[in-house]
Parts: C-alpha cells; sequence; structure tokens
C-alpha cells in the first residue's frame, strides 16, 4: 500500500510539472486594460479584418464598425449606450439598417 500511495504521489508531481510546462507563459487569468477611445479615434482588431471608429451622429457618441475591404454586401453594427443598429452595406456607401435593438429593451428586425 505504501509502494501504491509513493508512485501515486510522484505520478501527481510529474504530472503537476509537465501541465505547467504545457500551459504558455502568464496563461492565468488577465485583466483587461480598457481602451478609451474619443471621437474621431479609430482602432483595428489584430489579426481580424475588422475595424471600428467613433463618430457622433445626431449627437450620441458611437462606436462604428465594419469589416475592412470592399463594403458591399458586408454588414456593420452601431453601437451606442442606448441602441444597436446592423446595417447591410448595398455600396461603399449605401446601408441599409436590417436589425435595431435598445439596451434593456426590445428588438426589431427591418426587411
Amino acid at each position: 500500500m505504501r509502494l501504491f500511495c509513493l508512485i501515486s504521489f510522484l505520478l501527481a508531481v510529474v504530472f503537476a510539472g509537465y501541465s505547467s510546462l504545457l500551459r504558455p507563459a502568464g496563461a492565468g487569468p488577465t485583466q483587461a486594460t480598457p481602451v478609451m477611445l474619443d471621437t474621431g479615434d479609430t482602432m483595428q482588431v489584430s489579426g481580424a479584418p475588422l475595424g471600428c471608429r467613433v463618430i457622433i451622429p445626431n449627437g450620441v457618441k458611437t462606436l462604428d464598425c465594419r469589416v475592412a475591404g470592399p463594403l458591399a454586401g458586408s454588414y456593420g453594427t452601431l453601437l451606442s449606450g442606448a441602441r444597436l443598429q446592423v446595417v447591410r452595406f448595398r455600396s461603399a456607401h449605401v446601408a441599409k439598417v436590417v436589425f435595431i435593438a435598445t439596451q434593456h429593451g426590445g428588438s426589431r428586425t427591418c426587411r
């Protein structure tokens, strides 16, 4: 029985050592640092064809996010503190609202 306990203990130690070696350095839970954006600021997502900018339509600060490249046929989002809109671009300059939702409220699709 002692031999079994000793082997079990040694296997546990070896497994713990290997699992810590297999985990990337600093892979534990991390606290994200907020990025503060203001009107006109832009950002891009690293490794993805996605970017956002801060705009002020009708006096409301809004985050406008789109894919990189040709816009025709793609989708974008407009997110403010009170509302979310999803738009589908018909061309590089014309978009149709296809979905609207309000924070803590309802939603509707547009046809």
